[in-house]
């Protein structure tokens, strides 16, 4: 049962890390007057996901597909938002600040 918690418990880690680094994506990606309303929108999307899924999740469970189908599920779903991710955003290089003396 140890094990189990152990792992459990890095799984729980590694996916809140996953969602702080999505939330304050926007912050890298869009300029500031628009940050609030982008986050806005991922937080919905996020939203809206947790209800498809779960909703899937018992249509799986209610026509014989087991919990193996589900996590199989889960697990893939962060691999393809990193994927989504990499294809919406090509460019990725450092901001060019320019520094005033006034």
């Amino acid at each position: 049962m140890t094990w189990a918690i152990a792992i459990f418990s890095l799984a729980y880690f590694g996916q809140q890390s996953w969602s702080t680094l999505v939330m304050v994506l926007p912050t890298d990606l869009f300029p500031r007057s628009v940050v609030g309303s982008v986050a806005g929108l991922v937080g919905f999307g996020g939203a809206m996901g947790g209800i498809f899924f779960g909703q899937v999740v018992g249509y799986l469970l209610d026509h014989g597909f087991g919990y193996g189908v589900v996590f199989a599920l889960a697990g893939t779903f962060h691999i393809l938002a990193f994927v989504i991710i990499l294809a919406s955003v090509p460019t990725i290089r450092p901001l060019r600040l320019q520094r005033s003396l006034n």
